[in-house]
């Protein structure tokens, strides 16, 4: 509750006013003369029934009276309704947050130079000495200015600073997206540090459909715990223009990642904005070399499109790839960056299991072996196998090998499970093939959970098809390189293929199922462990429990599962406004390496530290590009490619109507008055005013007491009396009344 006038002068005003009617009271009483009659004591005692009536009847006629005058003295202070902001001369206590997410960079004249206007007209209505807090609200929340006595000189600054319209070469918005829960618990937190009688909040936003159309729940709850404690307002920074194009991913698509290899990537396309686009060109770079320009083409509102380039590499090292559209309202999301680590070649290491290798009946090592290196390949820059019996697995170096295969091996001892997951840690791939001699309890035992934690799941008995021709197999539904093959693969050829038998698998927490069979078991799972990546199959690698050897699918998969293990581009890119570990191998903890940032000519020192079984370099990523630590001296490097969220490139915004009726229910205000942002505060900061309300309610008691006195009147005047003195009585109360 608030007043816009003198809280104080009003009071006494109104004191004085209610004073008046019973101050004439006490003077009438106190000038009455008294007469003492004799003849009139007989009167008297039969009057003081009456007398006591026309005292409460006086008593209420004079409560009303007090009352009018006390409703007319409230409206006169303007009382309004606001309980958490007391208006006039008590201090207010402000916490602005401003949308700094990349959609924010829209247009010619962006939403953020827009938002940064509405903050400094916000600040107009503040006044010097309150505490003030400015944060720039994202996936990583920057608080510029935390709880500080107002000064206009130093909060000019800090928007001068980081408004493009007004500081050359300042960056506006960053390159994250909004985590709109989480930066509502630090305005929380900001709030709770004012120690003033008023608090208010702005959050000046684009409101962006994916953010405000409809409020996750841990959204809501939060904005109405802050709202329980401060006057919150969101204030719309929408500029003209909903048209966006944006790349949201750079995908390898299949290929050799070697040294002369030739390898496909895919750009895929999106049109998030409003209406059509026709005109935008995408460009393919490799290593800042452009190898492609293609037009995109017709792009309807919320379609896309995938848009292919194939390239072969003559060198072996990290390459950097590059997707860049034209020119459009919003930058931030036309480049896509990619890394691929290109080997001169790549080594397997090859467990066979099998017992049996004779014509017609040929080990499941003869068929992977076959698959990885035809004929023709070139044994320097091609897949190298060496094939070794299990009980010799303990005097090979697995440094010299970079995937490591087991088909059928019997069982794992527990220091090959602890060799197999230091390799895999570091960097290394593992395929594991199911078939008739393994035993499910061992493998469970050494890798599984119970032991090294890196089987992809927990085996069972071997289940067998009750159809003479088997069951036939299918992808599932994952973004999986190998899941994405098969699901393109031919359904007439996927159909042909045929598995009799299986381990039955169940999958692990950390696991992923790739493939599965129409049984419903999986047939190929994937798990992630440091570095490397752990394939299991649960039918066997050759055709005594399916037909898979004889197919294309077979050396397609096995091909690009041993690309996929030894460089793996879509693992390579992360999202900026995270926190990453480069992993790290032949390196030690504690010792420093030089990290090149994007846009920095100069590199930054980092310290190794061991992030479980893995040595890591720990970086933030701030911006989009490729960040690298160069290999020297026979230690490998590392890279990786950050790139914006695309979830933040979807520009189409919630409508001031629309976003009121989505916050009605909370609490929170929504200013998207046209002109003065100031003048709309200060307008809500009011409050509703009760003086209309209050003036109506005096007239009403105002018009009860003149009723009541008048019936009170003319009943008495209706009750004759021949006793003049009784008479007389009865009219002083009647004037009395009237006056």
């Amino acid at each position: 509750m608030g007043a816009l006038n003198s809280v104080g002068l009003w009071t006494i005003i109104g004191l004085l006013g209610v004073a008046v009617p019973i101050i004439i009271h006490l003077l009438y009483r106190k000038h009455r003369r008294q007469t003492d009659w004799a003849a009139m004591e007989l009167l008297r005692k039969a009057l003081v029934t009456r007398s006591g009536q026309v005292k409460i009847e006086d008593l209420l006629i004079l409560v009303l009276r007090c009352l009018v005058l006390a409703l007319l003295a409230l409206a006169l202070m303007r009382i309004t309704l606001d309980s958490k902001s007391v208006i006039g001369e008590e201090r207010i206590g402000m916490v602005v947050a401003i949308d700094a997410s990349y959609s924010m960079n829209h247009g010619e004249q962006s939403r953020f130079e827009s938002a940064v206007t509405k903050a400094r007209d916000i600040f107009k209505t503040a006044k010097e000495g309150d505490p003030v807090s400015i944060v720039l609200m994202s996936s990583r929340p920057e608080i510029l200015l935390r709880t500080a006595r107002y000064d206009p000189v130093q909060v000019e600054a800090i928007f001068d600073a980081i408004d493009p319209a007004v500081e050359e070469g300042a960056e506006g918005a960053g390159p994250n997206s909004l985590n709109l829960e989480t930066n509502i618990e630090l305005l929380d937190e900001l709030v709770a540090e004012l120690k003033t009688p008023g608090k208010e909040v702005f959050l000046i936003t684009d409101s962006q459909e994916m953010d405000w159309a409809e409020l996750p729940p841990a959204a809501r709850n939060s904005l109405e715990n802050l709202q329980e404690n401060a006057n919150v307002f969101v204030i719309p920074a929408v500029t003209e223009g909903e048209d966006n194009l944006a790349i949201e991913s750079l995908n390898y698509t299949w290929g050799s990642l070697r040294k002369s290899g030739e390898a496909r990537f895919t750009a895929l396309v999106r049109n998030t904005g409003r209406s059509s686009d026709e005109s935008a060109i995408l460009e393919f770079f490799i290593d800042d070399a452009r190898t492609k320009r293609v037009a995109v083409g017709s792009l309807a509102a919320g379609e896309s499109r995938p848009i292919e380039f194939t390239t072969q590499f003559d060198k072996a090292g990290n390459v950097r790839l590059r997707a860049e559209l034209s020119k459009d309202g919003l930058a931030d999301d036309n480049v896509r960056h990619a890394v691929a680590q290109i080997r001169p070649g790549i080594r397997v290491l090859l467990l066979e299991g099998d017992i049996e290798n004779v014509v017609g009946n040929r080990s499941g090592g003869y068929y992977a072996k076959v698959a990885l290196s035809p004929q023709d390949s070139d044994e320097e820059e091609g897949v190298v196998v060496n094939e070794i019996d299990p009980a010799d697995f303990a005097l090979e170096k697995l440094k010299d090998y970079d995937v490591v295969v087991m088909n059928n091996v019997l069982t794992v001892s527990p220091s090959t499970a602890k060799r197999l997951k230091r390799f895999v840690s570091e960097g290394g791939g593992l395929i594991v093939f199911a078939g008739d001699r393994v035993e499910a309890s061992a493998y469970n035992q050494s890798l599984g959970a119970a032991g090294e934690g890196i089987l992809p799941a927990e085996l069972g008995e071997v289940s067998s098809s009750e159809a003479e021709e088997g069951w036939t197999m299918e992808a599932a539904k994952s973004d999986h390189l190998l899941a994405r093959l098969t699901a393109r693969y031919p359904e007439k050829l996927l159909d042909a293929i045929r598995i009799t038998k299986q381990i039955e698998a169940t999958p692990t927490e950390n696991s992923e199922v790739l493939i599965t069979s129409q049984s419903g078991n999986p047939v190929l799972l994937s798990r992630s462990t440091g570095s490397g990546t752990v394939l299991l199959f649960t039918t066997s690698a050759s055709k005594r429990w399916n037909n898979l050897p004889r197919e294309p699918l077979y050396a397609i998969l096995l091909q690009q599962a041993v690309t996929m293990l030894t460089s793996d581009p879509d693992r390579l890119q992360l999202t900026v406004g995270n926190d990453a570990s480069l992993p790290l191998t032949k390196r030690e903890a504690g010792e420093f390496v030089d990290l090149l940032s994007p846009d920095t000519k100069e590199p930054e020192e980092i310290r190794v530290i061991q992030n479980g079984d893995q040595l890591a370099a720990p970086v933030s990523l701030t911006k989009r590009g490729i960040y690298e630590i160069k290999a020297e001296e026979g230690k490998p490097g590392v890279a990786i490619a950050a790139n914006v969220n695309a979830s933040e490139s979807n520009v189409r915004v919630v409508e001031s109507a629309a976003l009121g009726n989505t916050l009605d229910s909370t609490g929170v205000q929504v200013l998207n008055r046209e002109g003065s942002t100031s003048k709309a505060i200060e307008d809500a900061r009011r409050g509703s005013e009760l003086s209309q309300r209050l003036l109506l309610a005096a007239l009403i008691v105002f018009i009860l007491q003149s009723i009541l006195a008048r019936r009170f009147t003319n009943r008495i005047n209706r009750e004759g009396t021949k006793d003049l003195s009784t008479t007389l009585q009865m009219s002083q109360v009647a004037a009395a009344r009237r006056s």
